[in-house]
């Protein structure tokens, strides 16, 4: 190389050092990288690829690709290149004018993306301890190199990524589209630039490492402070409505005296009788509140007759508080059987029950459906009603402890639903229609068809 290709060289090298000490991001750094690599005014290849060496699993995960998708887009990019002319200029161009979600949404990147190798496999990726750069062709490929072949690689430069004397991945690149051979001045620039990128990249993925570790102490901080106020509140909430609960079942008891006492027709009876339910919804909400409190870690798990227990949820509120609703049931043989706490899921039943039978409570032709079927490795109950939906404003608020636009509730019903499905290993979604009506989807691990299946895998 004479001197003054050096010269320009050099100069190159420092333009580009100076924009990856300016670029603080990883993702963004790695796409100046690459870009800087298949520029014309950079080192000119046509195609390249970063590869990250993942240390706890032995494997190369390739994590970025920059080329164009056909010789079509090659020569539009680099005529568009040409006549901005960013000689001199590169370092402001690459911080700021890379289309980095171009680049990302490219064919190339999703293929290079989605690759994954152990270095215990015959590969070329073994050199990326080497201290140099080197050109392959697919003569020289290993038997496991079925991606180069795939992407058609055939000459490439392997430069690997060394920082403090240690392999953090490797930069491929080639002149796929215009077919240039590649000289052994590309190979020693590629080197000595991956070099200098190798620095950057390890410390970026150190200061991410620790962004990460920091955010994770915090949120374990910050939970671990809120499970604190919860469990002195949970006690505290226990201990109150353990009292009122006695002193409700008490009164609760002289009431039912002297309704028996009463004449049934007369008014007395009558204001005897909303007492009794005014006084039963107070129960209840002691019974709610001390659940919620309490949480749901009692339970006691098992196989059971899941459309059994919902066919005797339904008769028995329909029996005691809505003999005239219109209950709707569309459950599969397929999902039959649960394997959860039978006591636990019709509280969930009852409770999404209750919360229909309030959204339709004034409306001719309510409805409220429960359906059953199996979907994947879960089991799926819904529990729909064509109540109007509920309000867009309130959607975010539907799970939140003590949040209730009725006059008369606690806000407990949807998050002792939420608590109980999460004990199930389960999740609860809400599909709403405004004007129509909401459907509430449990899906429970199908545990039952798993236990089937693995007593199948054992022969016995």
């Amino acid at each position: 190389m004479d001197r003054d290709k050096i010269v320009e060289e050099w100069k190159l090298l420092y333009e580009l050092g100076i924009v990856i000490s300016l670029t603080t991001e990883l993702k963004k750094l790695l796409h100046v990288v690459l870009t800087a690599v298949t520029i014309g005014d950079g080192l000119g290849f046509n195609r390249a690829a970063i590869f990250l060496y993942n240390r706890p699993s032995n494997t190369i995960d390739g994590v970025l690709g920059v080329a164009p998708d056909s010789i079509q887009e090659a020569t539009a990019i680099w005529n568009n290149l040409k006549n901005l002319d960013i000689r001199g200029k590169m370092a402001s161009w690459l911080l700021n004018e890379i289309n980095i979600e171009a680049q990302s949404s490219s064919n190339f990147n999703k293929s290079i993306s989605q690759f994954r190798i152990s270095l215990g496999k015959d590969t070329v990726f073994k050199n990326i301890d080497q201290k140099q750069a080197f050109i392959f062709d697919l003569s020289s490929l290993g038997s496991d190199d079925k991606i180069f072949q795939e992407l058609q690689f055939e000459q490439f430069v392997f430069a690997p990524l060394i920082s403090r004397e240690q392999p953090i991945g490797a930069i491929i690149a080639d002149n796929f589209y215009n077919k240039r051979p590649i000289t052994q001045d590309d190979i020693d620039t590629l080197f000595l630039f991956s070099n200098q990128s190798a620095i950057a990249i390890e410390n970026l993925m150190s200061i991410e490492t620790y962004k990460n570790m920091s955010k994770r102490l915090i949120e374990e901080q910050q939970n671990l402070i809120h499970q604190k106020h919860i469990f002195n509140l949970g006690r505290a909430v226990a201990d109150i409505t353990h009292e009122i609960k006695n002193a409700l079942i008490g009164a609760i008891g002289f009431l039912e005296r002297a309704r028996k006492i009463s004449d049934s027709d007369s008014q007395v009876f009558k204001y005897l009788d909303i007492v009794k339910k005014e006084l039963d919804r107070v129960y209840n909400l002691t019974l709610d509140i001390n659940r919620y409190a309490k949480g749901q870690n009692k339970s006691i798990k098992k196989q059971f007759d899941l459309e059994k227990l919902i066919l005797e949820t339904i008769e028995t509120i329909k029996s005691i508080n809505f003999p005239s609703i219109n209950f709707i049931t569309n459950l599969s043989e397929f999902a039959k059987y649960i394997y959860g706490d039978p006591d636990q899921i019709k509280q969930v039943l009852i409770n999404l029950i209750k919360n229909s039978t309030e959204a339709i409570a004034n409306k001719k032709g309510g409805f409220i459906k429960i359906s059953t079927y199996k979907e994947d490795k879960f089991i799926a109950i819904t529990v729909e009603d064509n109540g109007g939906g509920i309000d867009i404003k309130f959607l975010p608020y539907v799970f939140k402890p003590f949040y209730s636009t009725k006059s008369h509730g606690t806000g407990l019903g949807l998050s002792i639903v939420r608590e109980i499905v999460q004990e199930h290993n389960g999740v609860i979604s809400l599909d709403n229609f405004v004007g129509i009506g909401a459907k509430f989807i449990i899906k429970i691990p199908n545990m039952v068809e798993e236990e089937k299946n693995e007593k199948k895998d054992n022969g016995s």
